[in-house]
């Protein structure tokens, strides 16, 4: 992907995690779901625990996300790509 395709990406992933933040069911299984192995699992929750601003949150082995955070993570992650790809 272009930076320029990644900041759009991340523009999208905005819009779509506050539209799904409105939803009344967010849970999403980030093994079944998202396709990732339990260690990668770990490594995104805590990567996300600590850019939320809530480390202490973090609790490994656990493989469930609210889907609209974990959008808006990736959003954060592919706009900072795109960035740096200037």
């Amino acid at each position: 992907m272009t930076p320029a395709e990644k900041r759009f990406a991340a523009r999208l992933l905005r819009m779509a995690a506050d539209e799904f933040g409105n939803h009344g069911s967010n849970d999403f299984d980030l093994v079944a779901d998202g396709g990732m192995m339990a260690g990668e699992v770990d490594d995104f929750r805590r990567r996300f625990h600590a850019w939320n601003g809530d480390p202490e949150e973090f609790s490994a082995g656990r493989t469930d996300m609210h889907d609209y955070a974990a959008m808006d993570f990736l959003a954060h992650l592919l706009e900072e790509e795109g960035l740096e790809g200037e």
